[in-house]
């Protein structure tokens, strides 16, 4: 188990998951959000690939509509 941080509050989570499987077990819906680990965005399309390590800050950001 890894630590990490989300939105200021601190997780346990699983070692070797992917932003894609985070997201998953978090069960957030992916439409509509951003995600920045260690403050750097990480795009949609490296999802699969970029892994969540131990004592990343992580930075979930949902759209919202409005007017």
């Amino acid at each position: 188990m890894i630590t990490v941080k989300v939105n200021q509050k601190e997780h346990l989570i699983s070692e070797d998951l992917t932003v894609q499987k985070f997201v998953e077990a978090l069960k957030i819906q992916p439409n509509g959000i951003a995600i920045a680990i260690n403050y750097n965005v990480v795009k949609k399309t490296d999802w699969d690939t970029k892994c969540v390590i131990n004592n990343d800050d992580i930075l979930i950001i949902k759209s919202t509509q409005g007017g």
